[in-house]
C-alpha cells in the first residue's frame, strides 16, 4: 500500500514542522500500520523546544503508548551503531545528537531518514550513501499518493509551516 519500503526514522525538524502545521498526530497516524520511529535523543531535543516542547513530547509519548510510533535508542552493545554515532558526532559537520542518532540507526537498521536539515542530508549521503533520505514534503507526497491526504490539506500544512517559521525567525 505505502511507498515506504522501510521504517522511517524522524528527525526533530520534521516533527517540529508537522507540529507547527497542527498535524503532528494526524500525519503520524495516517498509515494503518507502524511506519515511523523516533530516536530518544530526538524526543529529548523536541522537549527542549521552549514554546512547544512539552506538547510535542506528550503527543510522541501518547502515540508510542498506542503503538502507532516507536521510540528507539542506539543499541549500546552494537559496535556498528555506536561507532556510526561517534563518527557522526565527532565529524566536522557538527550534527546534533538527534540527527546523529537518526542517521547512525538508519545506517545499521535499514531505516529511511526523514530530515529537512540540509547538513544532515549531505552528511548522510556522503558517509552512508545507501541510506535513503526523505523530507517533510516527501512524507506528505507519500500520504497523497496513498490516498491519505488531499492536495488542499498539504497546501494548508505548508502555509502554516511557512507562516510559523517566518514568525520565529
Amino acid at each position: 500500500m505505502s511507498p515506504f519500503s522501510k521504517l522511517v526514522i524522524l528527525d526533530n525538524n520534521c516533527i517540529s514542522n508537522f507540529y507547527l502545521a497542527g498535524s503532528l498526530e494526524s500525519v503520524l497516524i495516517l498509515w494503518p500500520f507502524k511506519v515511523f520511529v523516533v530516536p530518544q535523543r530526538v524526543v529529548k531535543e523536541a522537549g527542549n523546544w521552549r514554546e512547544h516542547g512539552e506538547a510535542v513530547c506528550r503527543i510522541l509519548h501518547s502515540l508510542s503508548a498506542k503503538g502507532i510510533i516507536e521510540i528507539v535508542a542506539i543499541n549500546e552493545e552494537s559496535e556498528e551503531e555506536t561507532g556510526a554515532y561517534a563518527l557522526l558526532r565527532l565529524n566536522a559537520w557538527s550534527l546534533g545528537q538527534g540527527e546523529s542518532e537518526s542517521i547512525a540507526m538508519a545506517s545499521h537498521r535499514g531505516y529511511i531518514v526523514a530530515t529537512d536539515d540540509r547538513l544532515a542530508t549531505e552528511c548522510c549521503r556522503k558517509i552512508f550513501p545507501s541510506v535513503e533520505v526523505v523530507t517533510t514534503g516527501d512524507i506528505l507526497k507519500m500520504g497523497k499518493s496513498d490516498g491519505l491526504l488531499k492536495e488542499s490539506q498539504i497546501e494548508k500544512m505548508w502555509k502554516l509551516i511557512k507562516q510559523k517559521r517566518a514568525k520565529r525567525g
